[in-house]
């Protein structure tokens, strides 16, 4: 039998309008099959395997009863821990060799993107089921048609999305899925649970719909005076908001009755530090669905449940989330069936996408700030990879905004540079064109930080007045001060290791070791600290294997404090690994700004300076000192860190 066409479902944009009416023929098709003891023989000699590494009931099961009904088999791996995966065998790896055992793939995985990560590895279909908190199209695909067989249209409805919105997956597919088709959408989350950013973002951008943000404490009834996030498609007819008195005029425009209300289980499995600290979630019970907008709406919840939903309400004629869980076969019997009918034909590959990846060979790589993002836990092959957002450059946005290819998620940046020129800038939305055009080109570099710029080799592209605040010999003195002030303050120098952050840092760490040891005949342990890096970095600077860290002071050291963001993220490389007794904050230069609330404890020099200037410390390696031509020495100049017209005239 030949191998199915690599038609693979990662999105639920993944199939067109068309698609989705086609496959609801099918599943009614299979339904009334079903119903008559029929035994279709589609997928008779092929095979599909079922990837799990998450728990599941109804999504599993049904998948292999429906391949199982269409006359094919499965091979299953319902917990990837006793699989190879337990090993530390990648998802690349574990999806290629599976990609010789079946025909398809039906994948669960925790982290954000593992489903696209997937796709690109494996050689034969991926069907996602499931990945993090990003989607769950098959889940969609089983809600709608329920919805549109109880409500006879999807287009037009109104829908209330209530609970968990920021961790569900299966709402974040379904407000997709109900844009496309014209719904009306009314989210209700519960506190601190609200629809994430770039959900919106990709509301707004690719369907129009508009959008605010307002609260919402309350799901005892659905009254007009109850704040709600309202989307809806972009019209003269229709309101984004209803809130107070605004809602009087907006309810003889938009029928007020809602059609369903979706309700969702809090995801304390994605919560993290903040799972078993969810408080006041909803409760939908039989006094909920008597308010008079409830009274016309079905009750649709994806299951399982946990304590949001009453089974006073099984009992309800409106309750249909056991028929959500039933069209799971039906509608996955179709999915498999328009792999089986696409198998002689060539898919046709995806129009490019007008946003194009970011190459960023000559800087270090951003990070995705999801920590749940793929890129994460498969580090070891799969570098972060960026679009520009789309918004990026908009008015009222901080920074530019980058989205992973992968989980989808924004990262900012708040400085960019030029790889032909070495050149940065502080971004604001005048370089928003630029930026596009270098990254066009492949000469966008993206920085976190000033320090993070001139650490990579680029220079400010303008500097204004330039005076030096300390020499050679005067930083010499400096790093003596830092050395006594340690000796005086830290009573047990046996149970203290200095930590440089790369690169002057590091260096300069090295030089405080060196005058503790000549003060105290000591010789302190030495590491360094890599903020660049995806987690950070912790190098033993004296060639060991291990820098030990839990119950050890550490004394973190940096050239100049700036925003102090680098301090940050050296920290919490600390905390990755170990726990210290206390964590000590030592700089050659506390320059008096910073963003974030983080004093030294010591400083060789406080030199107060404005917020348009900056510091900028020289040095020369710490084995070759006294060998290096260029002076040692410390500067402050002004910085222009936007373009003006003339200047962005030059750099195009």
């Amino acid at each position: 039998m030949p191998r199915l066409a690599k038609n693979d479902l990662i999105s639920i944009d993944d199939l067109e309008i068309e698609e989705i009416e086609r496959i609801f023929v099918a599943a009614d098709e299979f339904s009334h099959s079903l119903e008559r003891g029929d035994t279709p023989r589609l997928a008779e000699g092929l095979v599909m395997a079922t990837l799990f590494y998450e728990p599941s009931t109804r999504t599993r099961l049904s998948f292999e009863s429906a391949m199982h009904r269409l006359g094919g088999a499965v091979i299953s791996a319902a917990e990837m821990q006793s699989s190879s995966a337990a090993k530390g065998e990648s998802l690349a790896d574990t999806v290629r060799v599976v990609s010789a055992y079946a025909d398809m793939v039906v994948l669960r995985h925790p982290c954000e993107g593992a489903a696209k990560v997937a796709s690109a590895y494996a050689t034969v279909p991926v069907i996602n089921a499931g990945d993090g908190s990003r989607e769950h199209p098959t889940q969609t695909l089983c809600d709608l048609y329920v919805l549109r067989k109880r409500k006879g249209r999807l287009k037009g409805l109104t829908v209330a999305l209530c609970g968990d919105l920021r961790y569900g997956r299966t709402v974040h597919s379904l407000m997709y899925a109900l844009a496309r088709f014209g719904a009306n959408i009314l989210a209700a989350p519960t506190r601190a649970m609200e629809v994430p950013e770039h959900v919106l973002a990709r509301l707004a951008v690719q369907r129009g719909y508009s959008y605010a943000t307002v609260s919402m404490n309350e799901l005892d009834s659905l009254a007009p005076d109850l704040d709600a996030l309202y989307l809806t498609p972009n019209g003269p007819h229709q309101m984004a908001l209803f809130t107070g008195e605004m809602a009087q005029g907006a309810a003889r425009q938009v029928a007020p009755v809602l059609d369903a209300l979706y309700v969702t289980r809090a995801q304390r499995e994605r919560h993290g530090d903040e799972a078993g600290r969810v408080h006041g979630y909803l409760h939908v019970d039989a006094r909920t669905m008597r308010g008079a907008r409830t009274q016309q709406a079905v009750i649709m919840h994806p299951l399982p449940r946990t304590d949001e939903l009453a089974y006073e309400l099984d009992s309800d004629p409106r309750a249909i989330y056991f028929e959500q869980a039933a069209a799971g076969v039906p509608v996955r019997m179709a999915l498999i069936a328009r792999l089986v009918q696409h198998k002689a034909e060539v898919v046709k590959p995806k129009s490019p996408d007008s946003v194009l990846l970011l190459r960023l060979k000559a800087t270090p790589q951003p990070v995705c700030e999801n920590h749940n993002c793929i890129t994460r836990s498969e580090s070891a092959y799969l570098p972060p990879r960026f679009r520009l957002a789309a918004w990026s450059g908009r008015t009222g946005r901080s920074g530019l905004a980058l989205q992973c290819d992968f989980c989808e998620q924004e990262t900012t940046v708040e400085y960019i540079g030029n790889t032909r020129s070495r050149r940065y800038y502080r971004f604001d939305e005048n370089l928003g064109s630029y930026a596009r055009r270098w990254l066009e080109e492949g000469t966008l570099a993206v920085f976190r930080d000033p320090k993070q710029a001139e650490e990579s080799g680029y220079e400010p592209y303008r500097r204004g007045p330039q005076r030096e605040v300390m020499n050679a010999a005067e930083m010499a003195r400096a790093v003596e001060s830092l050395a006594e002030q340690l000796i005086d303050d830290l009573t047990d120098l046996t149970a203290v290791t200095i930590v440089g952050v790369l690169s002057q840092g590091a260096t300069l760490a090295l030089r405080v070791r060196d005058c503790i040891e000549r003060r105290s005949g000591l010789r302190i342990p030495c590491a360094a600290v890599n903020v660049l890096g995806e987690d950070g970095v912790l190098l033993d600077m004296d060639g060991g294997s291990n820098v030990a860290v839990d119950s050890r002071t550490i004394v973190l050291l940096d050239d100049v404090i700036n925003s102090g963001w680098t301090v940050q993220r050296a920290m919490a490389a600390l905390w990755k690994m170990g726990r210290p007794a206390a964590v000590k904050l030592a700089v050659l230069i506390d320059r008096g700004h910073r963003m974030l609330p983080i004093r030294p404890n010591y400083a060789g020099k406080n030199l107060p300076t404005a917020t348009s200037e900056r510091v900028r410390v020289y040095l020369g390696d710490h084995a070759a000192q006294g060998k290096r031509k260029a002076p040692e020495r410390a500067v402050v100049f002004s910085m222009v860190e936007s373009l003006s017209a003339a200047e962005q005239q030059e750099t195009g």
